[in-house]
């Protein structure tokens, strides 16, 4: 039988850093100039590209200089070809 933890995920409205170290911290990457967190997470990025084109490449750069150990990035499509220079540190599956 696996054992299996619960993880709590706890939004820092504001960039308010709340809950403790067992946490998982939500920041909106507005709120996290200085901060620094052993992983970053960007899900779902081809509607950020969509949404806000002029901004990615911005939003990349923090969360990629902000993430201490692992930076993941997922794209629900094909990753953008202005990343195809960066093809040989991803991985195409979470598994």
């Amino acid at each position: 039988m696996t054992s299996r933890s619960a993880l709590a995920a706890v939004a820092c409205k504001d960039g308010k850093v709340v809950g403790n170290d067992r946490d998982v911290r939500v920041f909106n990457i507005r709120h996290i100039k200085g901060l620094e967190f052993e992983a970053v997470f960007f899900t779902g990025q081809d509607r950020t590209i969509e949404d806000h084109p002029d901004l990615f490449a911005k939003y990349l750069y923090v969360g990629a200089t902000r993430a201490a150990t692992y930076l993941g990035v997922t794209f629900d499509g094909e990753c953008p070809a202005s990343l195809t220079v960066l093809n040989e540190h991803f991985e195409n599956s979470w598994s």
